[in-house]
């Protein structure tokens, strides 16, 4: 199974830290984001095969983002 590339959206730096730690043992390529607007632009620009989104985040939460990333022209309109 190859590693997957998983974009990590969270407002918390300790839920984040979390997830590497899970995630990252199994090798996988993880890009942080700390918000929204972040996730938007990375998700504008790269492919990842999964986005974990948080859903509360002050400025632009998380279905804001989803929305806006489904809705843009970028390579994850489909990404789950």
């Amino acid at each position: 199974m190859r590693p997957s590339r998983l974009l990590l959206v969270d407002d918390v730096a300790i839920n984040r830290q979390l997830v590497l730690t899970i995630l990252g043992a199994f090798g996988h390529d993880i890009t942080e984001a700390g918000g929204g607007a972040e996730a938007v632009e990375l998700a504008g620009q790269t492919p990842f095969d999964l986005i974990l989104m948080d859903v509360q985040m002050p400025g632009m939460d998380g279905l804001t983002a989803t929305r806006a990333i489904r809705g843009g022209d970028g390579p994850n309109q489909a990404t789950p």
